[in-house]
């Protein structure tokens, strides 16, 4: 008998139909913010960071469209003990240098930017890399010795 009441209570069917339009949203928003990772192989070079005798170290690209970088090592730089190496974008529009991430010693690492910095990566400015303590720099500014430069392609 109870049951039965349930299933002739229009209060649980308000209920069953409220929990499910609640799960069918969630599903939309999950499919519609799911997204492939950007196949970096296609993306431009935005940047070549080069050593003092202008060898390249990184190449850096862009996929703007996902806010990402890619920072491909060419040739591995072992960094000192207890220490790492910073990337960070120097442009014409800021008075300081915008934080973007930790550069991999060897391989590729993606490193996420905000829209800001992505917007940034197509205009005129230059990366330099410095080296940090392990996890990079504590504040909002380089604490260590700039180590690499690259000029944004856009800058040439």
């Amino acid at each position: 008998m109870v049951i039965r009441t349930l299933w002739d209570s229009v209060l649980f069917w308000r209920r069953v139909a409220v929990v499910l339009a609640t799960l069918s949203l969630a599903l939309f928003v999950a499919v519609i913010i799911a997204r492939d990772p950007p196949d970096f192989s296609t993306m431009p070079i935005v940047a070549v960071v080069r050593d003092g005798e202008q060898r390249p170290v990184w190449e850096i690209r862009l996929a703007r469209a996902a806010h990402q970088i890619a920072a491909d090592s060419i040739r591995p730089q072992p960094a000192l003990a207890d220490h790492v190496y910073q990337l960070w974008l120097v442009d014409q529009e800021s008075a300081g240098p915008h934080q973007l991430g930790l550069l991999p010693q060897s391989g590729r690492k993606r490193i996420a930017v905000s829209p800001e910095n992505a917007r940034l990566l197509i205009g005129a400015g230059e990366f330099i890399v410095t080296i940090e303590p392990f996890g990079g720099s504590r504040g909002s500014a380089p604490s260590g010795p700039t180590a690499f430069r690259g000029t944004l392609e856009g800058s040439s």
